[in-house]
């Protein structure tokens, strides 16, 4: 008997020391980490970041990151300063983010940062404004030469064939702009007698685009027609020719829908705007800057579509724009 006690208090003396150092031992174990898929996070950098056409943009970059399970950061210079461009990239590639689409502000001087970047496998697109020498992975916004082609051929419509013109355009570094004006200025010599009499550059401000207006109109008394090849510079001139009393002496041809553009429309002083799709570019950026995070090779060049609005079919478009269409902040 005294033989049985001994040897169950043995086996007692052996269970409890394993349940010990079980507890032990899980009490000491590190518990391995939960690893949480984090969402990729894509920063779009602007022209300028207050500029109303750019919330457009934003929308549809938003809209897009959405449906992707991605987050989109948006930044721009607060004003069209080239250096501040470039900072900021420098800044989102230092902070290894998934991916970035850049408006190109100086082709030449922002090749060197977007190579390094692509050159670091962080993949860059650019929007609105091309870097095509550079090696960015694609290129989404309006084919500029062919729009401007349009603004051309819409000028020839309202005043003709002969006389006197001019140009506003936005930063007179920026390849979209760039591109515009000698689209416009292709289609204007193959088609007609119009003579450029000068080219202003605003820097896409909309102070700037009416100052250029009045020192043209005022050193230019003949000039038929203003061609403005930015968002802000429409509304600039006819700031411009309302304050100096010559509504319906001269017409404006301009860029994009803000929503003063289109009141300036209704109203007689601009005759009609080039209206580009930068919603729908947000949009498709975003998608093809995931579509290569995610391996599948998207590369090349995707632009979008633009169109007129004149007297005619402003209305229609403003019923059927609703709230999207931007503010003049």
């Amino acid at each position: 008997m005294k033989k049985n006690l001994r040897y169950l208090s043995y086996i007692t003396v052996i269970i409890i020391f394993l349940i010990f150092n079980f507890i032990i031992i899980n009490s000491l174990r590190e518990d391995k980490p939960v690893k949480v898929k984090m969402k990729p996070k894509i920063v779009l950098i602007s022209h300028v970041y207050s500029n109303p056409y750019w919330q457009y943009v934003k929308e549809g970059a938003e809209r897009a990151a959405k449906e992707r399970n991605a987050i989109v950061e948006f930044q721009g210079p607060d004003s069209a300063s080239i250096d501040e461009g470039i900072k900021l990239i420098n800044m989102a590639y230092a902070a290894k983010v998934s991916g970035i689409i850049v408006y190109a502000q100086d082709e030449k001087r922002y090749t060197p940062v977007i190579n390094k970047v692509v050159e670091g496998n962080i993949p860059l697109i650019t929007i609105d404004s091309d870097a095509e020498n550079s090696k960015r992975l694609a290129y989404v916004g309006t084919d500029n030469v062919a729009s401007g082609m349009a603004g051309a051929k819409e000028l020839i419509k309202q005043v003709g064939k002969e006389g006197r013109i001019a140009i506003i355009m936005g930063g007179k570094n920026a390849k979209n702009q760039i591109e515009r004006v000698n689209g416009f200025k292709d289609y204007i010599n193959k088609n007609s007698k119009l003579t450029i009499e000068t080219i202003e550059s605003s820097d896409s401000y909309l102070l700037e685009a009416e100052l250029a207006a009045k020192k043209i109109l005022i050193n230019n008394s003949d000039v038929k027609a203003i061609f403005c090849t930015s968002a802000l510079d429409g509304v600039g001139a006819a700031k411009a020719i309302e304050k100096l009393n010559m509504k319906g002496k001269v017409k404006i041809i301009c860029f994009d829908d803000l929503q003063e553009t289109l009141e300036y429309i209704k109203k007689g002083v601009i005759t009609s705007t080039i209206v580009q799709k930068p919603e729908l570019m947000g949009y498709k950026a975003v998608n093809i800057i995931m579509d290569i995070i995610e391996g599948k090779e998207t590369k090349g060049i995707f632009f979008t579509d633009v169109f007129v609005i004149g007297k005619d079919n402003v209305n229609q478009y403003k019923k059927e724009q609703g709230e999207h269409i931007s503010e003049v902040q």
